[in-house]
């Protein structure tokens, strides 16, 4: 051993100054080193004698160098690597702190909610180095540096080195390339072709010890153990800790399972599963292989774990998705209409808060005075069973009954009646929201029930100013976004430090700008100011974080800064729709079709009748160029909203791609008519009759360009007409003005096709650039 390190001394002395080891590994001996050039502590590995003489050294440095282009906050950096005098080694920085392992080892576990923030921080880094075609191969608990409240990954990229340097010279090393307690079945089996679902079920192993405690399959022998993992049922987490949310085990055993294709397919998607709580099972008709003896042997398992978990599930009365009817008003009182939508949203937000799965209000308002029985509506909803209830109040004094009615069957299952004071009205809110999660036999989170067994009270006349505000919010006019910000701003009147209030001010300005009633100058600042002061007075709610990332993404441009935001809005509410739609249109925004589209599905689940998410999903389809689609999903959204501006502009842009100008000309006349501007449909007529379709637009961008002067109109929309007319120049002029006064649409000209005859002008690529696109969607 001194012999050894005497040797490796002296071949590196020029480079690194080794102070002494700091660890042994399967594969590595570690060392804390001076780097000597730039005076700095790094950790030097090298490989083990045995492993380095079966290695081709040059393919070992040249595929190394792959690992060594990863760049990520979570992914501990390649500094250096080579050959000297035999040795094969790696540079990393040393990190100060400890190993996930050490932190293990001194406490047995982790809580719930640090091993979700390291599991999704450790996912981050994974689906960064998929991306780039590097799947890590030896995810374990040695590998994950924590320093502070950051999870960093080590090792990247070593293991798949290894492999490609060693060839068939690895047998008979006795150097597992891997860890057995985190091998996937696939890696178990020494399967060639190995990818990103194998580090989900790395992840997964890790994520169970975090929170059961240790590994889910002990060995006496690394063989054993590895029988273990292509073989045996994964042990129930919650059998060994009670404690252990469902939904944690739920996408634990999913990650775990046998077959790659019944796992999560990418880490991110297994973090989401965690961070939200929701996780959609895959089990189907096991998919058999000619394989190996121990591949048979892991199909027959497969068979088992199908039919243990569909007779575990078979009898369970679980509801998994519940729908909050219109609540009666029991006041007869048009007045105290406000009342009664305030206690709907709440139950539904404090439902939705609580992890259930419950559909957002505006798909149920259609249903307010129906008379549809409640099986129509629970199977036109896709729900198992409904709520609904009424509201009464007499002076400072509120009654809210609920009735579950079963979905199926038209059974009632429970009825509860509460009764407050107004400034207590919160805990009632609660305290139903925690009976109906009882009913519907739903475990609640540790932080959920914290949650619901505290309630803020509030003050009585900024509650129903903020009540009104936001019912007049929600008719999204002129007049009642006005009304709407005076009502929000007579609670503030009432209580300086009421959140909510400085939230619906910053919504208000945001609808006024998004909808160009006001220009960006005059409503950016407020929205900021407002949201900003919002998360300050209190960071729990996921409104306040979905408001932060609407002003990080479309006013300040900050798209990194902006899906942090949203990310954290999603955590906290998973079932809060309006964050996941507003995701899906940054994604969108940064060329990641596929997590668009993932998140205003899931949005559209919570929110199926909402004409805005149909069209931010015909959107997803026309980012994909789907035009048959996406002509039917905006044709869908207009059907229940006519005068939706953003569906007809949709359906005008798909229709021009595909060269339907007759019916993008109908498309683009019921926007104008929609908007209330029958001069510009006038200008259509008359520019078609002397010259067709394009002249037709280039007409109605004219007089819009006219009107500009004394009306604001937003820039890109000015844009869009010139480009469908063929006027180049004329839709860049139009697109710089937008970048000078930030139109808030201007981020969606890096996928929207209505643009793509200007797209390769040196002028467009330099507008992406100033707005850090141009690398995110392939300018």
């Amino acid at each position: 051993m001194t012999d050894t390190l005497d040797r490796l001394t002296a071949a590196l002395a020029d480079r690194y100054a080794i102070e002494r080891v700091l660890g042994t590994g399967g594969m590595a001996t570690v060392y804390l080193a001076e780097d000597l050039k730039h005076r700095r502590k790094v950790a030097l590995k090298v490989l083990r004698p045995e492993l380095a003489a079966t290695l081709g050294p040059d393919r070992f440095v040249r595929e190394i160098e792959i690992a060594a282009g990863l760049t990520h906050p979570h992914i501990l950096p390649l500094y250096d690597s080579g050959d000297a005098d035999g040795f094969l080694y790696y540079v990393m920085p040393y990190v100060e702190g400890e190993s996930l392992r050490d932190r293990l080892e001194r406490g047995g576990k982790v809580s719930v909610e640090d091993a979700i923030r390291i599991a999704d921080q450790v996912a981050s880094a994974l689906s960064h180095a998929h991306q780039h075609g590097v799947v890590h191969r030896d995810i374990k608990p040695e590998n994950i540096l924590l320093a502070g409240d950051q999870a960093i990954v080590a090792d990247f990229g070593i293991a798949r080195a290894v492999e490609a340097a060693g060839g068939e010279r690895l047998t008979g090393t006795g150097v597992a390339i891997g860890t057995p307690a985190y091998m996937s079945p696939e890696q178990a089996m020494g399967l060639a072709e190995v990818d990103a679902r194998s580090d989900v079920y790395a992840l997964g192993c890790v994520v169970y010890e975090m929170v059961g405690g240790r590994a889910p399959f002990e060995g006496t022998t690394p063989r054993a153990l590895l029988a273990k993992h292509a073989a045996d049922i994964v042990p129930g987490l919650r059998a060994r800790d009670p404690t252990i949310p469902v939904f944690v085990e739920r996408a634990v055993e999913r990650a775990l399972a046998k077959s790659p294709e019944d796992r999560f397919q990418t880490p991110r998607d297994f973090a989401e599963a965690l961070t939200t709580g929701t996780v959609v099972a895959r089990v189907g008709r096991p998919r058999w292989r000619r394989r190996t003896v121990a591949g048979a042997a892991a199909g027959i398992v497969l068979l088992a774990v199908a039919g243990w978990w569909l007779a575990a599930t078979a009898g369970d009365p679980a509801m998994d998705r519940l729908a909050v009817l219109p609540f009666a008003n029991f006041m007869n009182d048009p007045e105290q209409e406000y009342l009664v939508q305030g206690v709907h949203d709440a139950l539904i937000s404090e439902l939705q808060q609580a992890g259930v799965t419950v559909i957002a209000r505006t798909s149920v308002m259609q249903y307010r005075n129906t008379e549809k029985p409640v099986r129509a509506i629970a199977r036109e909803l896709a729900v198992d069973a409904i709520i609904e209830g009424s509201v009464l109040r007499t002076g400072d004094s509120v009654q809210i009954e609920a009735r579950l009615v079963h979905g199926g069957t038209e059974e009632s299952l429970w009825r509860q009646v509460h009764r407050g004071d107004i400034q207590n009205v919160v805990a009632i809110y609660r305290e139903l929201t925690r009976a109906m999660a009882r009913e519907v036999q739903f475990a609640l989170t540790p932080q959920a029930e914290a949650r619901l067994g505290t309630a803020p009270t509030v003050n009585p006349q900024a509650y129903e100013a903020y009540l009104k505000g936001r019912f007049h919010w929600s008719r999204l006019t002129p007049a009642d976004l006005e009304t709407a910000l005076q009502y929000f701003q007579v609670a503030l009147n009432n209580d300086r430090e009421y959140a909510l209030a400085y939230a619906g001010i910053a919504t208000v300005w945001a609808s006024r700008q998004q909808m160009g009633f006001v220009p960006p100058d005059e409503a950016a600042p407020r929205m900021k100011e407002a949201a900003a002061r919002a998360l300050e007075l209190d960071s729990t709610l996921a409104e306040v974080h979905s408001l932060l990332a609407a002003v990080k993404t479309w006013l300040d441009w900050d798209w990194d800064g902006g899906e942090t935001a949203f990310r954290r809005a999603i955590a906290i509410n998973p079932n809060y729709p309006d964050a996941r739609a507003l995701y899906s249109l940054l994604l969108m925004i940064l060329g990641r079709p596929r997590e668009a589209m993932a998140q205003i599905e899931h949005a559209r689940r919570l929110d199926p009748l909402n004409d805005l998410f149909q069209t931010f999903y015909g959107m997803d389809l026309l980012a994909a160029r789907r035009y048959d689609d996406a002509i039917a999903q905006f044709r869908n959204a207009i059907k229940t909203a006519p005068n939706n501006p953003a569906a007809q502009t949709g359906l005008r842009d798909a229709l021009h791609a595909q060269g339907r100008y007759d019916e993008a000309l109908a498309a683009l006349k019921a926007l104008f008519a929609g908007i209330g501007e029958p001069e510009l449909e006038a200008a259509v007529d008359r520019g078609y009759a002397d010259g067709g379709y394009r002249a037709a637009v280039r007409h109605a961008a004219e007089m819009w360009t006219a009107r500009s002067t004394t009306t604001f109109v937003l820039p890109v929309d000015l844009a869009a007409l010139f480009a469908i007319a063929g006027e180049r120049d004329r839709a860049l002029e139009w697109l710089e003005r937008a970048y000078e006064v930030r139109d808030p649409n201007l981020p969606a000209v890096g996928w929207l096709p209505v643009f793509d005859d200007v797209r390769d002008d040196p002028r467009f690529q330099n507008l992406l650039r100033r707005m850090n696109l141009s690398s995110r969607v392939g300018g």
